[in-house]
């Protein structure tokens, strides 16, 4: 017994019309295919075939590629010198020759104005609070002031007149009128200076502090120890 039996001599027929009629039409239709993609895709591709063949290999990812980060000079701060560095440097010490008394002269009157100003004198003497003006003499900065030693342990200091250029923790350096710089030491000595008609009087004992903090403390009122 077969499975398959020969088609009908109709259906073959048939069958042939068809392949005859649709051939063509595949064959004419791949023809139009592949000319349709020679004339759109020719033209937008580059001649070089290996240049093709590199940029198929490229890899291309599909996940969401993080940015690369380009490496920029990241700033250095500059170091600020230490207080061993600035001594070991010389940088709080004035030479002893080359300051003139009347280079410094100027500065002395731009300091008269500040103090004027700072310690508001006037108002002070018309009996204003005298608690305000000791602490504002306390903080005030000397840089320009002519001081004169009054008393001093060292006999040697006493009388020396000048203009401070230089005021440290336990020192004032001033510069004379013959232009010599000398070095007072601020304890166990007295000093006093001027403005306009008033004078005071600086307790080198009490002023063992360095400028720059003695600006942004508060002083207590202490008896001064004769010595």
């Amino acid at each position: 017994m077969t499975i398959y039996k020969t088609l009908p001599v109709e259906v073959r027929v048939t069958l042939e019309q068809q392949s005859r009629i649709v051939g063509p039409l595949k064959s004419n239709s791949k023809k139009g295919e592949d000319g349709f993609l020679m004339s759109y895709v020719q033209p937008r591709t580059c001649a070089d075939t290996e240049e093709l063949a590199v940029q198929f290999k490229k890899h291309f990812p599909l996940r969401h590629a993080k940015p690369v980060k380009e490496n920029k000079k990241t700033r250095t701060r500059k170091k600020a010198l230490t207080s061993i560095e600035k001594r070991r440097l010389g940088l709080h010490k004035l030479p002893k020759t080359g300051i003139k008394y009347k280079a410094c002269a100027p500065l002395h009157q731009l300091w008269v104005e500040y103090m004027e100003n700072f310690l508001e004198l006037e108002q002070s003497a018309g009996g204003a609070n005298k608690d305000i003006l000791y602490q504002r003499i306390a903080k005030a900065d000397y840089h320009g002031c002519l001081l004169m030693v009054t008393r001093s342990k060292c006999p040697s200091y006493i009388g020396a007149k000048g203009i401070v250029v230089l005021e440290t923790k336990n020192t004032f350096q001033i510069i004379c009128e013959d232009d010599q710089l000398k070095i007072i030491p601020k304890r166990d000595s007295v000093f006093t200076f001027t403005i306009s008609k008033w004078t005071f009087t600086l307790f080198g004992n009490h002023m063992n502090i360095r400028p720059s903090e003695r600006a942004a403390r508060k002083f207590k009122s202490k008896p001064t120890i004769d010595f």
